[in-house]
């Protein structure tokens, strides 16, 4: 069922029972025009406005919306009847696209006439959507592989550089070929050879560790292959030139004393020459958008495959549908669907609307009330009033009202983009503000009611961040890095990776969590993952030691460590805690009675909520005591402390008693 209009969407946490509508510490100020929502501050009062409450407001006594219908059939992939990828073909690759376990760092690329927004795309996608490469593998290699001019004939060689050898930037071939050779270069884990049977597990350009020498001086010097010993030089005479830095310089090691640290990065030459077709705004040499590059990419991906598609279906003298373009792979991979509800203020009526779009990426505004990307969504998904001079016209009422409009996620995709509104115009019009981001992120808050993922948990896990690196605020020029999540040498374990063109240093997470993000890659869990991490939790603590039901609420033990304030509800966690956990609100348990009043409700409130700041208490009264009543008899009324009017007002607001 749809929360309340006094409930937070996706929390389940009441805005009535005197706590902050925006942090739930204990409020002091509520709002001045619907006097239904309470803060602890002005800050988050004007927080809560930006990011919402100014389309809500005055809107409290409005009914329940109605239940979201289905989208239009042409916008599911299920109406297409011929579609670009089988379901038992595209069932086959989602099984496929685990990663596999990595020896050695990720490979970076050359950055090649100001390539680094390419360079930044290409490891995002290379290393967080391992599906696409899996689709891009079996486009190439499957049965029916690539009938191309560059894909029918023998693979190429691929040199330390990663260029395949032979290639001629005249021939256009086919852009997926050329998107998979620039992958193979950059995450094949097998050693880089100039010769398919070179014997060693380096080669030329590739960065190496000297060890197991007699000089401890050389022991652990990280070194660059310059040559590789004829091949037909016996194991004794083999000796591989290593340029050091530094006064050491080159130097001829046996190929047994050395091991691979890093491969020699690839250029990325073979995506570089379809510039003209990604876009007329693309030039080589000159700075350009990583935002515009990712969705350049993916339109010439699925404009291609549907193209293919349709050529198939002609010889078989077959038109393709006019929506086969949902069923190609970047569809598949990012696409979702958004709502969008328009509802009539006026209570008589309260007449919807509701209209769908579908997105490959979200792009959220970044502004003075967005501390986090959660912020930043809720904005996306706050609701708007229109009035004034943009009324809306109402099919109910025929004449043009006031209304209120929120759009909402419908469909999640399976692998989230998420981009952050960065530049703007002017000369110096970098927004270098901080926005936070996690490790894991939550979209089922920002879900529509009737969607039918709605309730259940909607977790996403970052695998990539893309920095746009300025200086002093300019907007029209920079740099590009990437942040990147690959497998690590066991199954289950990870490692961050800097990858800064041809560079590939080791990070820390939270030195990745600190950066000024702006492109973030996140996928999403299935529920397997989901229920088998919820399992593990510990349980909750007993309420008492005695067993009793009648003892004080114990504390939440919040969800992954994160310190939670709240009363436990159920399984230990607080209202919220636990509906973002199971998926769920928790049952509901009854309140036994107690024979005093509990030190956590003050008295006046509810257990566990401090009561509403303008209900103050008598002063004679006993119920505005902290302490429980006690058995021994009350002593006389005339010796009772009388509350001054500076003292603290017992009603628990923290502000004295003349206020």
């Amino acid at each position: 069922p749809a929360p309340s209009p006094g409930m937070d969407a996706g929390t389940l946490r009441s805005t009535k029972d005197g706590l902050c509508a925006q942090c739930y510490a204990k409020a002091v100020v509520f709002c001045s025009k619907c006097k239904a929502r309470w803060y602890c501050s002005t800050a988050c009062q004007a927080k809560d406005w930006h990011l919402g409450h100014k389309g809500d407001c005055g809107l409290a006594d409005l009914p329940a919306p109605a239940a979201v219908p289905a989208p239009p059939k042409r916008m599911l992939p299920d109406s297409v009847e011929r579609p670009v990828h089988a379901e038992a073909t595209w069932r086959k690759l989602v099984e496929s696209s685990d990663l596999n376990p990595r020896q050695a760092p990720p490979r970076g690329l050359r950055n090649v006439g100001n390539s680094c927004y390419m360079n930044a795309v290409l490891q995002g996608l290379h290393h967080a959507v391992p599906l696409l490469q899996s689709s891009l593998r079996h486009h190439r290699n499957g049965e029916n592989g690539c009938q191309c001019s560059r894909a029918a004939t023998a693979k190429p060689a691929r040199t330390a550089w990663g260029t395949a050898a032979g290639a001629s930037s005249d021939v256009l071939g086919c852009f997926r070929c050329d998107l998979e050779t620039v992958a193979s270069c950059s995450l094949d884990p097998r050693p880089t050879a100039e010769k398919d049977d070179s014997p060693y597990a380096f080669s030329v350009g590739d960065t190496v560790v000297l060890q197991g020498l007699k000089s401890d001086e050389l022991n652990d010097k990280v070194g660059v292959v310059m040559n590789l010993p004829p091949q037909d030089a016996s194991e004794d005479e083999a000796r591989v030139g290593v340029r050091m830095a530094g006064p050491l310089g080159t130097k001829a090691v046996r190929p047994h004393n050395l091991q691979l640290h890093c491969r020699a990065a690839a250029g990325p030459h073979e995506v570089l020459r379809w510039l003209p077709r990604l876009g007329e705004e693309f030039t080589f040499g000159a700075q350009e958008d990583a935002h515009e590059f990712l969705r350049s990419l993916l339109r010439l991906l699925e404009d291609e495959e549907v193209k293919e598609h349709a050529e198939a279906l002609r010889q078989q003298s077959l038109d393709v549908e006019a929506n086969a373009d949902i069923t190609a792979v970047p569809s598949r991979i990012f696409g979702g669907l958004l709502v969008s509800q328009c509802t009539c203020t006026r209570r008589e009526c309260v007449a919807s609307s509701f209209s769908f779009e579908s997105f490959m990426d979200l792009s959220l505004d970044i502004t003075e009330a967005t501390d986090s990307v959660e912020d930043a969504l809720r904005l996306f998904t706050a609701a708007e009033r229109l009035d004034k001079k943009n009324n809306w016209k109402c099919e109910s009422c025929s004449e043009l009202v006031r209304a209120r409009k929120q759009m909402t996620i419908y469909s999640p995709p399976s692998f989230l983009a998420l981009h952050l509104k960065r530049f703007r115009f002017g000369e110096r019009g970098k927004v270098t503000r901080p926005v936070s981001f996690q490790a894991e992120l939550n979209l089922r808050p920002f879900m529509c009611a009737g969607a039918p993922d709605a309730g259940k948990p909607l977790l996403y896990e970052l695998r990539a961040v893309i920095v746009h690196v300025d200086k002093a605020g300019y907007s029209h020029f920079g740099h590009y890095v990437a942040f990147v999540r690959v497998a690590g040498d066991r199954k289950g374990d990870s490692k961050w990776y800097l990858l800064d063109d041809s560079q590939s240093i080791e990070v820390d997470e939270r030195e990745v969590l600190r950066q000024q993000a702006y492109l973030l890659l996140y996928t999403r869990r299935n529920g397997a993952i989901v229920s088998e991490a919820s399992s593990k939790r510990p349980a909750a603590a007993d309420a008492a030691s005695d067993g009793s039901s009648a003892a004080l609420p114990s504390k939440c033990r919040g969800r992954g460590g994160d310190v939670c304030s709240f009363f436990a509800s159920a399984d230990g966690l607080c209202t919220r805690c636990y509906q973002e956990e199971h998926g769920r609100p928790p049952p509901a348990q009854p309140v036994p009675a107690a024979e005093g009043p509990s030190p956590a409700s003050n008295g006046s409130g509810s257990a566990g909520y401090p009561p509403p700041p303008p209900a103050p208490a008598k002063p004679a009264s006993s119920s505005g005591s902290s302490k429980p009543a006690a058995k021994a008899p009350a002593a006389p009324a005339g010796k009772a402390k009388k509350i001054g009017a500076n003292d603290p007002c017992p009603c628990g607001s923290g502000k004295k008693y003349k206020k």
